[in-house]
């Protein structure tokens, strides 16, 4: 069931106690008084009536919405001005207290502010003495503690240079050493290459030898034979007395290049000595002079963070008194304000009979608007109520015109596939 329909038949027992605009034109006039054409009316007559009383609905449902919009803005107005009224008249009978209880809101406010605005220029000047102290403190500071973080940084620069010298000196020593073993490796390497041709020449000459006995001892041998293998014996002996002597440079020479390298080697070890003393001097020298001045800057740190403190709670003393100002001030503008809407409103006391006698107006202006309101909801009702028949006739004539324009469409759709 429509909206329409809920409201035409909870209306039906209701008398009408106004009547609904006249519409506009003659012939929709007629259809008002008439009620329309009889129920269940057929043709053309039957649409244009629907058409006009749906229409006729319409305008008499929103003319009655305006005059509700129009009453409850006259509601709004009346209760804001009633509000505003009681307003002034709390504010005009307690006139005479409230002037003395803003005047002392007011002059307590102002023993706060002066006192917060006292309390903030004194802590203002100690914080910028502070701040003074502060600045001075830490040029002073500077001023002793350069001299001390020079001397660091130059042991610093020794103890580093002669960590690099002592990193190189031990490469060195590495080297000599590693030189002392390579001497002593091509020391044996070349002294056995010596003995093994002492000991070759030893087996030939031997062969030789026993060659040239044998050849002696044979009566059948001959002297040419004979003396061929003594020249070879003379000569075997040279090789091997050559081979001695060589096995003698190369001892010598190789001992020769040993001690060298040991001498070297013992050089280095010496230079490595001395620099690991040097550098483990300079590492103290530094160490001590970097933990003189961390000692001294810690002190001078210490000192600046105390005074730093001091300021940092001066100034939280600071924001806090102008925090009571602000709310010392915030306090005399609330009273100054309460007291001049207080004095506004005594001296104006015919605007307040202005607005007592404005509510009368518009409280008046919305009994009539109601009584309106009323008139034009029966007039709604009693036009929806007479219309009723046309309106679901209309209804009627739609929908049966969209059920045949459907089957119209279904059967061309239809009638060529039998075909």
């Amino acid at each position: 069931m429509d909206n329409d329909q809920q409201t035409d038949e909870g209306n039906q027992g209701q008398a009408a106690s106004g009547t609904p605009d006249k519409p506009a034109g003659t012939a929709r006039s007629k259809r008002h008084r008439s009620g329309g054409r009889p129920k269940g009316s057929k043709g053309p007559g039957a649409i244009r009536g629907g058409i006009d009383a749906i229409r006729s609905v319409r305008s008499a449902s929103k003319e009655h919405a305006d005059a509700r919009e129009r009453a409850e803005a006259l509601k709004k107005q009346v209760a804001a001005d009633s509000a505003e009224l009681a307003h002034r008249d709390k504010i005009e009978g307690d006139y005479p207290q409230i002037v003395e209880r803003q005047r002392a809101e007011m002059a307590e406010a102002s023993t706060l502010l002066a006192k917060a605005g006292e309390e903030s220029q004194r802590l203002s000047v100690e914080v910028e003495g502070l701040t003074q102290r502060l600045d001075a403190m830490k040029a002073a500071n500077e001023e002793q503690l350069r001299p001390y973080r020079e001397l660091m940084n130059s042991t610093k620069g020794r103890s580093d240079d002669a960590a690099k010298s002592l990193s190189d000196v031990r490469r060195a020593v590495k080297a000599a050493d590693q030189q002392v073993s390579d001497t002593a490796k091509r020391r044996e390497q070349r002294i056995d290459a010596s003995n093994r041709s002492v000991d070759n020449a030893q087996d030939r000459l031997r062969k030789v030898q026993a060659e040239l006995t044998s050849l002696q001892a044979d009566p059948s041998a001959s002297p040419a034979a004979v003396s061929k293998m003594q020249s070879e014996v003379v000569a075997e002996q040279a090789h091997l007395d050559a081979a001695r002597e060589e096995v003698k440079r190369v001892t010598a020479e190789c001992q020769q290049l040993m001690d060298n390298a040991q001498t070297h080697l013992w050089t280095q070890k010496q230079s490595l000595e001395t620099l690991e003393r040097q550098a483990g001097e300079a590492r103290k020298e530094a160490d001590a002079r970097r933990e003189e001045y961390e000692r001294l800057h810690n002190e001078a740190t210490c000192r600046e963070k105390e005074l730093s403190d001091q300021i940092a709670a001066r100034k939280g003393d600071l924001e806090a008194a102008n925090k009571d100002a602000a709310a010392a001030q915030g306090r005399i503008d609330a009273a100054q304000e309460a007291l001049d809407e207080a004095n506004s409103i005594h001296a104006t006391p015919e605007a307040t009979a202005q607005l007592r006698g404005k509510i009368a107006q518009d409280k008046a202006s919305l009994h009539l608007q109601q009584a309106e309101v009323d008139r034009l909801a029966a007039a709604e009702r009693g036009l929806r109520s007479k219309t009723r028949g046309q309106r679901y006739g209309f209804v009627a004539i739609v929908v049966v015109a969209c059920v045949v324009v459907l089957a119209l469409v279904v059967v061309m759709l239809v009638l060529p596939n039998l075909h």
